[in-house]
């Protein structure tokens, strides 16, 4: 996200490149200073602003974006849920660790290498119907050992 320094740097280094240049009035100073602030509120991931949007909507659309209010959307995490979910991913991992080894390999081709079936099969000699069953199979088996089976 941009903060305010990203602007006022980018507004100090856009005055000193046309101060190179030539002489800067207090006029053309501003101007400087508006358009470089403004170039790095479009130039940000977060607006994407188009050229053709007037300066003072971008700059309220910043605002906007780092308006405290604009901070109730983001959800606040519990200590509590978060230690539980920390906790759920740590039995799993030690569940996955007791499988056998063949089935940790299966596990580790779906989930760390982004794999399909198809080329999990591949991987293992098998077909994508032994690899999809024995996936679910491996699934049923840890929510029901993780007690979150349905």
């Amino acid at each position: 996200m941009i903060d305010e320094q990203d602007l006022i740097s980018s507004a100090i280094t856009a005055l000193w490149q046309r101060s190179q240049q030539r002489e800067v009035d207090d006029r053309y100073a501003k101007q400087v200073i508006k358009y470089a602030m403004l170039t790095v509120l479009r130039n940000s991931a977060l607006l994407k602003m188009p050229k053709s949007t007037p300066m003072a909507q971008a700059i309220q659309a910043y605002q906007r974006a780092c308006d405290v209010q604009s901070a109730e959307y983001v959800a606040v995490e519990d200590p509590m849920e978060r230690w539980e979910n920390e906790e759920l991913v740590r039995q799993a991992a030690l569940k996955i660790s007791e499988l056998r080894r063949e089935d940790q390999i299966l596990l580790s081709l779906i989930f760390v290498e982004s794999l399909s079936f198809q080329e999990a099969a591949d991987v293992l000699n098998q077909t994508k119907a032994q690899v999809y069953h024995r996936y679910q199979s491996l699934l049923r088996q840890l929510r029901t050992s993780l007690g979150l089976a349905q």
